[in-house]
């Protein structure tokens, strides 16, 4: 989606300079399905090239700023590279998109969000949702899902991501049993200790939203938002099933997720009263 925008962008810039695809091809010494390529998004752009076009559509500061930061948010090439071959294109698109966001806001109907689950809880959603799993398979969705937690503790060059989380109370009563393991009762209370422990982190924001709150104003479950570490405003709604991962990148689509993103923490308890209702749960 963002390699979309900034190809969008860069076309954009072109047609705005008036230059055609041919004549950038001549002057940077380019073939013109390099160019091509470039706007459909079809390849990344490296800062060298990306810094040639902008001299080239003599693009003013601010606008060739925006480019800049919009660039590397589009490609983020990172840790999941070396699980290519064992995640689904789809997994390692999300995984990529959250490196490069800012922000992530997610209403949980069913399970905490994967950011915010202890190793054990993980495995038991594991089993609970594939088919007998091999202990191998279960130990490395496991490891890539804690990999994946780094993104709220990164340092420089790449800054922490800050999570904000409306929790659907029906997933704090629900069990965390699965078939094969009987200790659920401990797994499903240090999960809820975990949460208590997690709302304190300075980039974590967690509401619970009570049975007592009423009908949410979402009925097709669960659902996150990205923002864009580049233009700092949500771009991307991504939606989890059994078999895929949905990505909505309409500006329409993904206003109305932020409306109702709003509207069910208006509805939720405070972040303190959350913290209080976790922990009298976690007794």
């Amino acid at each position: 989606m963002r390699e979309r925008r900034l190809a969008r962008e860069l076309r954009e810039v072109r047609i705005g300079a008036e230059m055609q695809g041919n004549a950038v091809a001549d002057s940077l010494g380019w073939s013109a399905s390099k160019v091509s390529r470039i706007e459909t998004g079809r390849i990344g752009i490296s800062p060298g090239d990306l810094d040639l076009l902008i001299d080239l559509y003599h693009v003013p500061d601010e606008q060739a700023e925006y480019l800049r930061r919009l660039a590397p948010a589009a490609r983020t090439r990172g840790w999941w590279d070396a699980y290519a071959d064992s995640i689904s294109e789809g997994y390692a698109g999300l995984l990529r998109l959250e490196s490069g966001s800012q922000a992530l806001r997610s209403y949980c109907a069913v399970l905490p969000h994967p950011l915010l689950m202890t190793p054990d809880y993980i495995r038991q959603v594991v089993l609970a949702t594939w088919q007998t799993p091999s202990p191998q398979e279960i130990d490395r969705r496991v490891r890539v899902c804690r990999r994946r937690q780094a993104v709220l503790e990164q340092d420089d060059p790449h800054p922490r991501l800050n999570l904000a989380v409306v929790i659907d109370e029906a997933v704090l009563r629900r069990s965390a049993v699965s078939p094969g393991l009987t200790d659920d009762q401990k797994v499903h209370a240090r999960q809820l200790e975990h949460l208590a422990a997690a709302a304190s982190w300075p980039n974590v924001s967690l509401q619970i939203l009570p049975f007592s709150a009423g009908i949410p104003p979402v009925s097709a479950g669960s659902f996150s938002i990205l923002e864009s570490r580049a233009t700092g405003a949500p771009d991307v709604v991504y939606l989890e099933n059994k078999t895929r991962i949905f990505f909505v990148d309409g500006e329409p689509e993904v206003h109305r997720y932020a409306r109702d993103f709003e509207l069910l923490t208006e509805m939720a308890l405070s972040p303190t009263d959350s913290l209080e209702f976790l922990r009298r749960l976690a007794l």
